[in-house]
This record gives C-alpha cells, sequence and structure tokens, in this order.
C-alpha cells in the first residue's frame, strides 16, 4: 500500500465512468445547428437549434451521424471531417455533402434576391469548400476582379497570446465553357495572388451556381499544429455591393469572427455540453497545447465542474476526454514540458471551500502512460480565510524536472490559532513554524517524489509573521543527519549480526549518523531486518550496542522509513518510524494499518515514547486518512504532536466498522476519524513520553 501523508482535497471522479482517475470516451461523429459569434466552443451549444437534447431537431435518437443532426440547410458554420470511404470529389456536384449552412447576415447594401449555402470538409491535407450560390444575375469575367460575384472565405487561427491570425482568399467561379475559375488571396501581402495548390470547379444550375474547392492546409503557417480554436466565415459579393454573410467579423476584425468547430469540437458540444445542460456556458479555461498524439495542439476546456480535451491528433480527431472534478474547482490551468515526454504537461491548481477558508492545490497532470490526464504530482499549497484576513501560501517552484516548495511569512495565523484541517493523501502544506522549511521533488519514473527536505532552523522559525504578531514559539533545531559511515562502529555492528544470527556482510535498510544519546558523539543509528541497532564512539564506550525490535511489524518490507530528530528539545534527536501494520477486519478482511512511532535513547536503552495510528485502508479503496503532523510547543522549546481528522473515501459514519477510540486509551493512540467528534489532540512531552492534553 502506497504511503499517504495527508487528507485529500479534491476528487476527480469519471463521469458515468465509475471511479477516479477514470475516463468518459465520447464519438466525435456528432454535430450542431446554429450560428452563433463567440469564440467559445460553450455558445456554440446555446444555438443547438438541432440538438433534440435542447428540444430541437426531432426525436435525437433517430439521428444518425452528423447529417441527420445537422437539421439541413441553416445550420451553423462548421467543419466536417471527411470520410475515408467517401472522399470528396471535385466535380461541382454537391449530393456526397452534409447539409450546408445558410448566409443569412447582410452584411452591407442589398442582398434581396441573393441566397448562399456554404459547407466545409477536411482531411489531414485539405480544406474543401462548397457554395451554392443564388443570384439570378451572376456576373464573372476573366479578370476575376471586385466588380465580379464572387465568395470571401476568411480563416483565423489562435496565435501567441491569444492573438488570432486571420487570412482571406477569394473564390471566383468560373464560366462552364468560358473560362476556369481562380482562388487567390484577397488580404495580406499575397493579395492578388493565387492561392499555391488551390483548385476550383464550378457548376451551373438554375438561378446560379455551384462551386466546390480545395485549399490545403499548408497554406496557413498556423495549421500545421493549430486546427482547434478557428474562427471562420463566408461572405457572397455581389456586383451591385450587396454583401451576404455567415457572420460578422473580416481579417482586420478576426475577433469578430464566429467560432469553426472541427469535429472533435463538435463532439464536446454535442456528446458533453448539451447533455450535461450546459449551452451557453463559455469555458472558464480555454487553452491549447501540444499534450497528446501528434504535433497538433490540443483544446483544454473547462465548462464549470468538467474539465475536457479534444483535438485533432489525439484519439484519431474522433473522441474526447471529460473528466468532472467533485469537491472544489479548477482554478487554472498551465502546460509546460516538466516529465521529458516532449509533450507538454498540465499544471493545475484547485480551490475548495472548507469551512470559513479557502484551500488550493497544486498538482501536475500528464498524458503518460495512456491517453488521459494522471497525476503526477499533488501538493497542498495553500490555505487562505474567506475574508483574506488570514492566509498561508506555499510558492513552487517548478522546474522541468523538479520541483521546489517552501513557504512565505503567515498573516493572522500562528502555531497556537492555526485550527484548519490541512490535506491528506497528497503533499502536506509546510507550515511555517513547523520543522520543515523547504521540500525538493524530483521526476523519477514518470512521477515527482520528494527528493530532499530541508529542516526549519531556529531564526527562521522565530522570525515575527506578516501581520506583526508575535513570535512563533522557538524551534530548537535538529542534531546533524548524515548517512552512516560503513566504518563508523565495524567491529560493533559485526558483533551484532553474529548475535543476532544474521550473515556478515548483511545490510541495513536504513542507516543514520545523528547524535541520540550520551555525549555529543553521533551514534550510528540502524535498522536491519526489523531492529532498531544503536552505537557509536561514545555510546557504552563504544563497544556496545542497544537493540529494539519492532515486532509490531511483520515484515521489514513493512517499515517504509526511519528518520531522527530532537522532539523534546533535549539536544538529541528522538529515532522516528513509519510503516504498515496487518490486521483483520472484523468481517475477516485485510486491513493495512499506517503508524508512526517515535523511540528514545536515554542512558543506553532504547524504548518507545509515543505511537499513533495514520491511516487505514482495506481492498478496494476504502480508506480513512488522518493528520499528524509536528508543531512548535506552547512552552518554546521542542515540539508537541497534532493529530486531527482527514478524510474518508469508500466509508461513512453508517458503514466504517470501528468505533472511534477514545485517546490515551490504549498502547497506540487512535485514528481520529471525520465523524468522530474530535477534533483534534495535542499530545505533549511529559518528561518521559508524549502525552495528550486535550
Amino acid at each position: 500500500m502506497k504511503r499517504y501523508l495527508l487528507a485529500s482535497l479534491v476528487l476527480l471522479v469519471a463521469c458515468g465512468g465509475g471511479g477516479a482517475g477514470k475516463q468518459d470516451t465520447k464519438s466525435a461523429d456528432n454535430a450542431a445547428d446554429k450560428k452563433d459569434k463567440d469564440e467559445s466552443i460553450g455558445d456554440l451549444a446555446a444555438a443547438q437549434g438541432g440538438l433534440a437534447a435542447l428540444g430541437g431537431a426531432g426525436n435525437r435518437e433517430e439521428s444518425t451521424g452528423i447529417e441527420a443532426a445537422m437539421g439541413g440547410a441553416g445550420a451553423t458554420l462548421h467543419a466536417v471531417e471527411v470520410e475515408k470511404k467517401q472522399p470528396v470529389k471535385l466535380d461541382g456536384v454537391l449530393k456526397e455533402w452534409p447539409a450546408r449552412s445558410g448566409a443569412k447576415e447582410t452584411i452591407s447594401g442589398k442582398t434581396e434576391g441573393l441566397s448562399l449555402e456554404v459547407g466545409m470538409q477536411y482531411d489531414d491535407a485539405k480544406l474543401y469548400l462548397a457554395g451554392e450560390i443564388g443570384d439570378k444575375n451572376l456576373v464573372r469575367s476573366a479578370k476575376h476582379g471586385d466588380s465580379d460575384d464572387h465568395v470571401v472565405f476568411t480563416i483565423a487561427f489562435p496565435a501567441a497570446r491569444g492573438v488570432l491570425k486571420a487570412y482571406e482568399i477569394g473564390l471566383w467561379p468560373g464560366k462552364p465553357g468560358e473560362g476556369a475559375g481562380v482562388v487567390r488571396w484577397t488580404s495580406g501581402p499575397s493579395a492578388g495572388q493565387k492561392v499555391d495548390g488551390a483548385k476550383i470547379v464550378e457548376n451551373d444550375v438554375k438561378g446560379g451556381t455551384v462551386f466546390e474547392a480545395a485549399i490545403p492546409w499548408s497554406t496557413f503557417a498556423e495549421a500545421k499544429t493549430m486546427r482547434v480554436g478557428l474562427r471562420g466565415s463566408f461572405r457572397y459579393h455581389d456586383h451591385e455591393g450587396g454583401v451576404l454573410g455567415t457572420g460578422g467579423g473580416t481579417a482586420d476584425k478576426p475577433n469578430d469572427l464566429p467560432p469553426l468547430p472541427t469535429a472533435a469540437e463538435q463532439a464536446v458540444v454535442d456528446g458533453l455540453l448539451a447533455q450535461k445542460n450546459l449551452a451557453g456556458e463559455k469555458p472558464k479555461i480555454d487553452i491549447y497545447a501540444d499534450v497528446a498524439g501528434d504535433e497538433r495542439k490540443e483544446r483544454i476546456s473547462v465548462f464549470g465542474k468538467f474539465f475536457t480535451i479534444c483535438g485533432p491528433g489525439y484519439r484519431s480527431g474522433h473522441q474526447f476526454f471529460w473528466r468532472e472534478v467533485g469537491g472544489g474547482e479548477i482554478a487554472s490551468v498551465e502546460t509546460r514540458e516538466l516529465t521529458g515526454r516532449g509533450k507538454e504537461d498540465m499544471v493545475v491548481k484547485k480551490r475548495i471551500v472548507q469551512g470559513g477558508s479557502i484551500h488550493e492545490t497544486l498538482e501536475v497532470w500528464s498524458l503518460h502512460p495512456g491517453d488521459e490526464p494522471t497525476t503526477v504530482f499533488a501538493a497542498q499549497i495553500a490555505i487562505v480565510s474567506n475574508d483574506g484576513k488570514k492566509r498561508i501560501i506555499n510558492p513552487a517552484k517548478i522546474g522541468k524536472d523538479s520541483i521546489e516548495i517552501t513557504y512565505e511569512p503567515a498573516m493572522g495565523w500562528d502555531a497556537s490559532s492555526f485550527k484548519e484541517t490541512v490535506a491528506g493523501d497528497i503533499e502536506p502544506i509546510i507550515l511555517p513554524w513547523g520543522p520543515v522549511k523547504s521540500r525538493t521533488y524530483e521526476l523519477k519514473q514518470g512521477k515527482f517524489v520528494k527528493a530532499n527536505e530541508v529542516a526549519q532552523t531556529a531564526s527562521s522559525a522565530t522570525a515575527k509573521n506578516e501581520a506583526g504578531g508575535s513570535k512563533l514559539p522557538k524551534d530548537l533545531p535538529t542534531p546533524e543527519v548524515k548517512k552512516g559511515s560503513p566504518d563508523q562502529g565495524k567491529a560493533v555492528f559485526e558483533a551484532f549480526l553474529k548475535d543476532a544470527g544474521l550473515p556478515a556482510g548483511t545490510k541495513p535498510k536504513f542507516d543514520l549518523e545523528v547524535h541520540v544519546d550520551g555525549d555529543t558523539k553521533a551514534e550510528r543509528v540502524m535498522l536491519v531486518g526489523k531492529d532498531i541497532v544503536v552505537f557509536g564512539p561514545g555510546f557504552a564506550g563504544g563497544k556496545g550496542y542497544a537493540r529494539i525490535s519492532l515486532s509490531q511489524f511483520t515484515d521489514e518490507k513493512d517499515i517504509s522509513e526511519l528518520t531522527a530528530r530532537d522532539l523534546d528539545a533535549d539536544g538529541s534527536a528522538e529515532i522516528i518510524v513509519r510503516g504498515e501494520r496487518h490486521v483483520m477486519s472484523p468481517a475477516n478482511e485485510k486491513v493495512e494499518i499506517e503508524a508512526l512511532f517515535i523511540y528514545k535513547v536515554k542512558n543506553g536503552q532504547l524504548g518507545r515514547v509515543f505511537g499513533i495510528e495514520t491511516g487505514r485502508e482495506i481492498a478496494g479503496g476504502k480508506r480513512v486518512q488522518g493528520l499528524v503532523q509536528f508543531v512548535p510547543s506552547k512552552g518554546g522549546k521542542g515540539f508537541d504532536i497534532d493529530a486531527r481528522p482527514g478524510t474518508a473515501k469508500g466509508w461513512t459514519e453508517k458503514t466504517y466498522p470501528w468505533p472511534q477510540d477514545k485517546p490515551g486509551s490504549g498502547p497506540i493512540e487512535p485514528l481520529l476519524l471525520p465523524w468522530g467528534k474530535i477534533p483534534n489532540v495535542r499530545y505533549t512531552w511529559n518528561g518521559s513520553a508524549f502525552e495528550a492534553k486535550n
């Protein structure tokens, strides 16, 4: 069982997927129906006149794909992915095309008697455009000038810093039997020139003409990596000055262009937003980054409680990912390459209102392995009172393969007044008056794990807080802790191995060099098997050792940590052990219990001075996690041990099979339950052990 440090703040649950971390996959083979001018794909859903989920287009269950869902001409302009079994043929016949969108907006002049219906399709290489021009007095000439009837296609791509890069291309249908059509630039440095690789075919019909055109994606520099978040419109320019369009906006005013969703984006609208009654809700977060698949960027959006990823290179552009965030909200998402996989990862901040304060966590999500976000780092970084007058902030320095977290001076809280519940199964917040000054996490096997922890010093722990309050309790520094030297006490260690019946050359699991007893010289503190062994040059005349067996553990592998720190302010360090115990539940289920134990060496003797249960879990993910931390004592020397309830997963007060034990009633202090009605217990040093004081 993985050891969890503190209680969890936010649980990610996949809608329809069952458990945390699961995904819900939706097909991109869906469509929307009406036009809108905002860039939000959430706003597209507000205009879904053809979506049965919003009362339009008849019975949705009877629809079969985009054509049935579109509801015919007049639907919102969008780009449909070309079906491989039905490629686009540039022959001037539109039978294989989905229903077209009608141009209903008069941009300028008189447009009575004019009509334009357009469609867009695309594959990896090209954009395909189709148009039906209704105009009984078409004017076409070999000059293909502004005085000729023509269509202008405008498309805009998201660029750096939120700017849109827009292009305008003119489409002049030819006149059958007299002259070919032309596709050329109508704006920018290439205005008037033909678009390389573009092609147009026309076919005159009663009352107008029909055209099909193909434009390479390579025409637009941004399209190499960006094919989401597009905007676009078509405008028909009549020779008499009337302009009829599918929406406003031009190359000079790209922000006025309506959205131009691709299949993956439309799937989010149709497969999630409409079904979750989020029609019309703009995403509070909407960014573009290359997080998976090929080099093309994905669109990452947050709609209310729902986090989504979609894009042409993500899941082949046919599906999107969504996840419901429970218990809190996503406050921000940034992207950067952190895990060395050649793709960007997501730095996510989440907030939860908890009583009278707001708690914030920092997480790193990576799409490795697989194609759904996996949390590779999570830490609590802030607690702020609702009125903003009290706060604890942990700044995070995020590098490509490391994360460093420290703290700022507290405002409004000190060690005696701070009563907030701290997160449980993520990295805990660093308290300014606690034993830790900073933590560094390094990337190992795709996850950020704790690599270094800098202890608090007396000078930093006694600094005044930002609010100008009194000095915080004094924190005596721990004696220096180093890795044990193989040469120190070698003969004594060999004697221990012989006494214990262990083969020569046996290596300890943990090996520290730290002062724990006697004179000021450092002792060697080891964990060998399930035994703590202490010896050194100033210990028992340099010829003996102290030994105690950790019989509460089944095996050495159950002991996960052995550290040392001066907790009682006597100048020598106590030995801190963390590990897992295995017991059976009343229902005969195997239970894994996390616990913390403290041992003291006094006059050459090793003894336990404290023990507490910190977590309990059974198979299937049912878990209760408590919070145990060292806090400076109220007397100003050494530390107290503060225990608080954390969080529960899979259990409730009614289903949890054990009662809340009373502190001080047994050989090991109890886990505090979220429903146990004990807000916290503070254990203080009484000269021989830590005992409960409240």
